[in-house]
């Protein structure tokens, strides 16, 4: 005994079907829409405003991972002029790193992302990085406004600001 009818049955499908288009038409809407809020938003670092004045070492303090870590130091090699040196240590001790030579720690922080399911289809899950510089004297932290999916590029870009705001304050 059949509970709907064939015709019945072929439209409450197709309706459901359509709904399914929908519903990832959506999605991919509300994604795409994500997509250009993030292209579109300006990127913001913040820095200390008296950096570059005086000549300071910047360390490097090390990230998750050995490649993170390495792609920092290449970043800063290649875009800031000043000194810098890597750290073994997350927040290395004054009495092995004078403050007045070395002020300034540059770090990042890892975001995980988990995956998620929406119906059938599987969102991978993600890494972002956010970068930022501690003030070694003050405690404080400058910590960029968004978070990069890219490390290497968030690396370079961070030390590529860092040096024009060097340069700037130095008056080289």
């Amino acid at each position: 005994m059949e509970l709907v009818s064939p015709p019945l049955q072929t439209e409450i499908s197709s309706k459901i079907h359509n709904i399914n288009i929908m519903y990832k038409l959506l999605l991919s809407i509300a994604f795409l829409f994500s997509i250009i809020n993030v292209k579109a938003q300006k990127e913001k670092y913040n820095f200390p405003e008296d950096f570059g004045k005086t000549e300071t070492v910047v360390l490097i303090s090390p990230g998750p991972k050995d490649k993170i870590t390495e792609s920092m130091v290449e970043a800063f090699e290649k875009e800031y002029k000043w000194k810098v040196e890597a750290v073994d240590d997350k927040y290395p001790k004054v009495s092995k790193y004078d403050l007045k030579i070395y002020r300034y720690v540059f770090y990042v922080t890892e975001h995980l992302n988990p995956g998620y399911f929406v119906g059938r289809d599987r969102f991978p899950p993600t890494t972002d990085y956010k970068f930022g510089l501690m003030d070694r004297s003050t405690g404080k932290t400058y910590e960029q406004d968004f978070y990069s999916g890219n490390y290497k590029k968030g690396a370079r870009n961070y030390a590529e600001n860092l040096e024009k705001l060097r340069a700037k304050n130095s008056g080289n």
